[in-house]
This record gives C-alpha cells, structure tokens and sequence, in this order.
C-alpha cells in the first residue's frame, strides 16, 4: 500500500500506517536552505541604500529577464545566496576543504577549525536585520541631475587626449564619445524618449563621475575637492537611481548593454556585489540578444561594442569563478587573438583579459576536487602555471614603463594587480592541491596574495580604502585569508598569524563601512580569537607587526572605482618576517614545468 507522504518530521501518515518512511531527508534540507536565501534574499533587498520600491522592481526585472531565458529559479537562488554572503561563504567552504586534506591533526586543533564553520553562519544571523552600516541613501528624484553643456564639452575634449595615459583611457572605451555625445545632448535638450532618457541618465551620470574623480586624482586641489566630491557623488547617486527605473521589457540594445555596466561598475565600488552579479547576468543576456558575441568574434564590432563584450567576458568569468559555478554565463570561447578595426587594448587591461582567460579554464575543474593528479591533469596544471608565468612577466614590464599611467598611481596600481595575479595563482593550487603535494607553494602564493592586499590597505585613506576593498575582496575569491587561518590552526605559525592581524588592522582603520566589510571585520576578529589561544598557551602572547604607514594626499573616490587600486605607497613584506615574500619564478618554483616547455596554452578557452 502506498502512502501519501505529509512532509512532516517525523512523517505523520507514515507513522499511522506503521510503514518505513522512505523519503530522503536531505531532499527537504535543500529546500529549506533556497528557502532561507530565499529570505536572505529578500531582507538583503531591503537593506539596499535605495528606497525599497525602487530597488524591488529593477531586481527583480533584470532576475527575471535572465531566468526565464536560462537557468531554473532555484539555481538563481542558490547563486545569489552565495554572492550575497560573499566571503562567508569562502570561509565555509575553503575551512570544510582544508579539513578534509590536513592530517594529523590534535583533537583542539580539529576543534576549532570545526567551531569556525559556524562563525560565518552565526554573522548572518546577527548583520541580518541590522541597518545599513553606511547609512546612505539615495532618492529617485523627479528631476534627476543632468551634468550641465560646459562639462559634456569638457569631457568630450579630454576624454581622448594626451591628458589622460591610455591606461585610464581604456576605462572610458565602453561608451564612444560619438555616443557619449548623443546622449548628452539628448537629454539637454530633451529629445530623448521615455525608454531612452533612462537609459541616457545612467551612462552619462556615470561617465560624468568617472571623469571627475580622475580628474581629481590629477588635480588634487585641495580648495576645491570638497565640492568636486560632492558634485561626482551627486553623478553617481543619479546613474544608480535612473538605474532602478529601467522596465522590465525594455528591448536588447547597445544602450542597455552600456547601461548595465555602468551600474555594475558603480555598485560594485559601493559594496553590492549581490546586484553587481544580477546584473551581469542581465548585461552578458543583452550581450548575445544584440548579437554582439558574433560581431566581436567576426572581427566587425565597432570599439564600444568591443569593450562592452570584453567587460562582460571578464566580470561574468570573474564572478562565475567566486562562486565555484562550472559554467559562464556567457558561454563563448574567447581567441587568443580578436582582431579589431580600432586602437589596441592597453597593456594593463589586457593583462586582466588575459586572467579571465586562466579564470575560464580552471572554471570546469571547480567542482572536482578528486585530491590526486593524473598525467594529463598534471600537464594542464603546468600549463596553466607557463601562463601565469607569462602574465607576471608583462606584470613586471609594464611596472617600469611610467608613461602610460598617466592619471594613475603606478605603485599601487602594480600592487593591486598583483593581488588578482596571486587570487588566481592561489586558487590554481587550491583547486589542484592533491594529498601528497608539497603545501609550501600553494601556501607561498596565499601569502604575496594577502601581502599585496595589506601594502594596498595601508596607501589609502579611510574612505578610499573602503571603497578599493568593494574591489578586491569582495570582488575576487578571499580564499588566501582563510587558507592561512588553517595553516596557523594547524601549525601555529606565527608569521601567517602576524600577516592575519595586518589585514585585520588595515580593516579597522576604515571609515564608514558597507556591510560586507562590516562583516569581514567581525569574522576576521573571530578567527584572530579561534587561533590566538594556540600562542598563548605555547608563548604566553603573540607577536606583532609592525608598519610604517606614510599618508599621501589624495582624493577620496578612485577613477570610477576601478577594480585597480588607489594612490599609495608600498609595503616592505619583510616586515611580516616571512620567507619567500620577495619573489616569484614559476620555474624556481616549480621545476616540473621544465620538462614540459612544449605545452601551449590555451588557444582559446577551456570549456
């Protein structure tokens, strides 16, 4: 006889007729977890520094949009759980992974590594209704703010000029200034459609904030910054208000394409990489509704179409990576070479593209932690690591050319590019470590990962730095930091630990704070409290780092907050007393790859 079963805990039918239930359990335990991101979802929604109307209608329009043409709403849901922790959700699983692959351990030791499993949880418990720790807001005002004639001319006649290096120059090359000009004038002169004028205010305001916060970081006035300031967050308050109003079927175009990655760039400095990835999503959907994936790939896109499809190729390979997903969402396979009918990409940006490249290809292997390492796994791994090699080699080359950074602090530009240089590197040897692998690589890697994070920390003002940290931690895997946090379980070392508190320090100097920062600095407390015990039992204290700090001046907001860094002075990593900061050389490194010259890499992506 069957039995309908209630879905009770215990099974109420089935206890009545006496019978087996044979329900599997852990069915019901994974909806309940969508469940409650599902919820998690909802109050993150609410928290937005939006009013709550606004905020509801854009997201769910552009969710909706991207799932009803591709992914299963409970996949959705699971995704945007696991970006919306961010790097709790880092702490969960790199913890459960090393527990798994660190033998030997002590009874305390496992003990503790256990008891961190629940920090991340209990922190969103407690940062779940609370406010808004920025305590910002922007409203959605009737009369939106139009950047006046006189400063559309002026952006129109530097844009493109000798004033800004071609470096800074890539950054504007998504919108040309054909349409930038079009767009201007649009709404000066309000010819612009309903549909248009939305669309219109976000990429203008935008780029109107883009261009004032570089040119003050040329022009460090310190007279008339306050209201340079004020007028560029005036820019960015209307483009990521303007941003809610875009309708839910409001057809493909080139336009929204532009629209939505200038709301991904704005939110993202803002700490909201929750709707950064909602709307990615949306633009990589607008990406192949227009065609654009084809006309990049036949060599026939004009420049902002080539930029437009090149941001989408990075930010949905980057994102897709943080997430440990198998698959973009932008499924192409990018050449090794896309011819262009226009100027050259700059080396800097460049050298991101070709990181997304590596991203794609380890993206496959995220979920096949097998733990050994067969003939050909090895040979893709060394492959990988050539590449990487390559990379950090034009890395180096263009830190000594200071010609094309013109409008950039070439110091802490270098240094947060080699924080996503290692990210990457780091997680090549986390997802390929086997059990019998040497640790000291992988942990090598982890190490310069963080080092470059603190030099970076401690070159910015309070402000600055936030808004820097939107784009670094928040926006690239934060596996090295809690990586380390094992190893100092494990090991009691106490250099890792020592690096730990620099970053932990470098947090609370901060600021005002959104709330994924806000978390970090309590989780990073938390497991700075877990390991500590082990060195006052063993030394009766811990040691600490000591670190000049120089301030420079500077503006607070970076270029458009790019992913790449403020103005800043180095950090000497030997503070830190760790061997093997100083250098890198894959070869030195890991002599397996000298056998294995012949291996090229990638012509294209690895699917």
């Amino acid at each position: 006889m069957q039995v309908r079963c209630d879905r009770g805990n215990p099974c109420g039918n089935c206890q009545d007729t006496k019978s087996t239930c044979s329900r599997d359990r852990t069915v019901r335990r994974i909806r309940k977890c969508v469940s409650r991101q599902q919820r998690e979802r909802s109050r993150s929604l609410r928290l937005q520094s939006v009013p709550e109307t606004g905020v509801d209608e854009a997201e769910a329009s552009l969710v909706e949009r991207v799932v009803s043409s591709n992914s299963p709403k409970s996949n959705v849901d699971e995704v945007y759980g696991a970006i919306s922790r961010g790097p709790l959700y880092d702490a969960q699983f790199t913890i459960q992974h090393q527990l798994k692959r660190l033998q030997g351990l002590t009874l305390d030791r496992r003990q503790v590594l256990e008891s961190a499993l629940c920090v991340p949880r209990q922190l969103l418990d407690d940062f779940g209704d609370s406010a808004h720790p920025n305590g910002t807001s922007y409203q959605i005002e009737e009369q939106p703010r139009v950047p006046s004639a006189e400063l559309l001319a002026w952006m129109l006649k530097d844009i493109e000029s000798d004033r800004f290096g071609p470096y800074v120059a890539d950054y504007f090359r998504h919108i040309s200034k054909a349409t930038l000009k079009h767009m201007g004038l649009s709404l000066l002169r309000k010819e612009a459609s309903p549909h248009d004028s939305t669309l219109y205010t976000v990429c203008f305001n935008a780029m109107a904030f883009k261009f004032h916060t570089t040119t003050m970081n040329m022009d460090n006035d310190s007279d008339l910054l306050p209201e340079l300031q004020q007028s560029a967050l005036q820019y960015r308050e209307t483009a990521q208000a303007a941003l809610q109003k875009i309708p839910m079927l409001i057809p493909p175009s080139l336009a929204l394409l532009q629209a939505l990655l200038c709301g991904i760039f704005l939110h993202q400095g803002s700490g909201n990489a929750s709707l950064c990835w909602e709307l990615t999503k949306s633009a990589c959907r607008t990406c192949i509704d227009i065609g654009l994936d084809t006309i990049v790939l036949q060599g026939k896109a004009t420049e902002e179409e080539y930029y437009c499809f090149m941001w989408c190729y990075m930010l949905d390979r980057n994102y897709v990576f943080k997430l440990g997903r198998t698959r973009c969402f932008l499924d192409i396979q990018l050449p090794s070479d896309t011819s262009v009918n226009h100027r050259p990409m700059g080396e800097l940006l460049q050298i991101y593209v070709d990181l997304a490249r590596v991203q794609a290809a380890v993206i496959p292997y995220l979920q096949s932690q097998s733990g050994s390492e067969d003939a050909s796994l090895h040979a893709f791994k060394g492959s990988l690591l050539q590449q990487m090699q390559r990379i950090h080699e034009r890395i180096d080359h263009i830190a000594s050319l200071p010609s094309p950074w013109k409008g950039l602090d070439i110091q802490t530009e270098v240094a947060a590019l080699k924080f996503a240089y290692h990210s990457v590197m780091t997680a090549i040897f986390y997802l390929f470590e086997t059990h019998d692998a040497p640790r000291k690589p992988y942990l090598q890697s982890a190490r310069q990962e963080l080092s470059a994070l603190v030099a970076m920390c401690l070159s910015a003002e309070k402000q600055s730095v936030v808004a820097f940290l939107h784009w670094t931690i928040l926006f690239y895997p934060l596996t090295a930091y809690f990586v380390l946090f094992c190893n100092v379980v494990a090991t009691s070392d106490t250099a890792d630990f020592n690096l730990m508190k620099a970053i932990a320090d470098c947090l609370n100097h901060g600021g005002t704070v959104s709330r994924p920062i806000a978390q970090l600095r309590v989780l990073f407390q938390k497991f700075l409290s877990l390991s500590s015990g082990f060195f006052e039992r063993e030394s009766g204290g811990d040691q600490t780092v000591q670190v000049q700090v120089q301030h420079p001046s500077y503006p607070v907001e970076s270029p458009f907050l790019l992913p790449w860094g403020e103005n800043g002075t180095a950090f000497n990593q030997s503070m830190l007393g760790v061997d093997g900061y100083e250098g890198f050389n894959v070869q030195e490194t890991w002599p397996f790859l000298a056998f294995n010259d012949s291996v090229s890499f990638l012509d294209g992506d690895v699917n």
